[in-house]
């Protein structure tokens, strides 16, 4: 860190830490800045948020040996180097912050931690990079407590993917996310509209894995409170009517050894090494297994469906967008693969845990990787590789029962975020929709 963003986030006035609950939420509070100066700082934090869904409703997990009534406090680890100005104006820092002890094994931070030294041991460093595509409407809080779904109304009006008239229309507002951006250290190599009303498509520069998520999981906080000073609502929903597009969470991947990018091979065919074809291997293989953690909540299924740009299979191919995992062939410096799982409603530490966890199994068990993917990976042809998983339901279920999962994420923690799964699984199943009233009322 240098001397102004030291002299900056060690000045007078609050500062607020966030720490990561399973759905990828930051839950908070606001502290003394001064209190933050001189390293890492270890405070006691309510366990309470790993065991809330994102309704607050308590899951009956089974992390604690209290009573679920009696939530304890736990130590939650500040991490000094993670400070930065969150706001377009002002100067409002955010830390972000870790559970520590025993706790460490069901924190979504510490997951990724415990993937990212399985790499290391192996002699691995990985890099990536987020894509995420989130929705703005021209709505508040209230007004979509007031209106139904079908009068809110879009930030633009239909699909207009990659448009330049757009961007020039609203360049004060791509102006304002790109200058929250930089002040906030989270660079971006990209900013388009996307193909969809009111969609926009912010590509996160690629950093340290690490890194990468810490940057993810801001982000998406930073835009949604962003975009409610400018009078909007932000949603970063995987699928939020089923007549648009789902809104992706991709995320970009390499691996280096002694710095060198170890998926890139100048005499092998589209330079795609031999623990590259290991690693997509294993992403493939268990794929289905860790799928709920890229795939995490009932409305993210519903963004897996054919025709829509999103995988349907666990497939691989070279520069293919329907397969899940697509290598992008390039120079040492840019050769990489692209997870196009995740939609963008994913837990950044989780996301990247399953996709890195699984190409390191695939690695050390020398994986074989199977035929890529020439045409669209959706066909009827590719489906002998295997659906991926239709509900989030089936997810939890081979998530629970996977003794992979169990050897790269804990067991405390697969039995934890399994809980927390069927909880969300269940809560949503006993709801009655509109749709199913205007379905089912007067015929049935």
């Amino acid at each position: 860190m240098t001397d102004s963003r030291v002299s900056c986030a060690n000045s007078a006035g609050a500062a607020m830490i966030g720490v990561s609950d399973f759905d990828g939420i930051l839950r908070g509070k606001h502290v003394l800045r001064e209190n933050l100066s001189g390293g890492d700082k270890v405070i006691k934090f309510s366990e309470a948020v790993l065991a809330w869904d994102c309704s607050d409703r308590v899951i009956p997990v089974h992390f604690t040996q209290k009573p679920l009534s009696a939530f304890g406090d736990a130590d939650l680890r500040i991490l000094s180097s993670t400070g930065r100005s969150v706001s377009y104006v002002g100067d409002h820092y955010l830390y972000l912050a870790e559970f520590m002890g025993a706790h460490e094994t069901v924190c979504p931070r510490g997951i990724l931690r415990r993937v990212l030294r399985r790499a290391a041991h192996h002699g691995y460093d990985c890099t990536a990079g987020f894509e995420f595509e989130f929705m703005l409407f021209k709505e508040n809080a209230d007004t979509i407590e007031d209106k139904p779904f079908d009068e809110w109304a879009p930030f633009t009006r239909g699909p207009f993917g990659y448009s330049i008239a757009r961007s020039l229309a609203h360049q004060d507002l791509f102006g304002e996310i790109l200058s929250l951006c930089e002040k906030s250290r989270i660079p971006l190599s990209g900013l388009h509209f996307e193909t969809g009303p009111g969609v926009i498509e912010a590509s996160l520069h690629h950093c340290d894995a690490l890194e990468a998520a810490d940057r993810a999981i801001m982000f998406k906080s930073m835009i949604k409170a962003w975009a409610q000073t400018r009078g909007m609502m932000a949603t970063f929903m995987a699928k939020v009517s089923e007549k648009w597009p789902g809104q992706s969470g991709h995320i970009h991947i390499s691996v280096s050894s002694d710095g060198q990018n170890a998926f890139y091979d100048g005499d092998a065919s589209r330079n795609v090494s031999k623990l590259m074809t290991q690693f997509i291997a294993g992403q493939l293989k268990y794929m289905n297994d860790f799928c709920v953690l890229a795939v995490p909540n009932v409305n993210s299924y519903k963004r897996l469906v054919p025709g829509c740009w999103a995988p349907i299979c666990p497939s691989w191919g070279v520069d293919n967008r329907s397969c899940a995992v697509r290598v992008i062939p390039g120079g040492p410096s840019a050769h990489r693969l692209e997870y196009r799982l995740p939609g963008a409603d994913v837990n950044p530490y989780l996301a990247l845990a399953s996709s890195i966890g699984a190409g390191m199994l695939g690695i050390e068990t020398n994986a074989a990787l199977p035929a890529s993917t020439v045409g669209d990976a959706g066909a009827e042809i590719c489906l002998p590789s295997g659906r991926l998983p239709q509900s989030l339901s089936e997810a939890t279920y081979r998530f629970a029962q996977s003794p992979a999962a169990i050897d790269v994420f804990g067991e405390r923690f697969v039995e934890a975020f399994s809980c927390s799964r069927r909880w969300e699984w269940e809560a949503v199943q006993h709801r009655v929709t509109d749709f199913e009233r205007r379905r089912y009322f007067e015929i049935i």
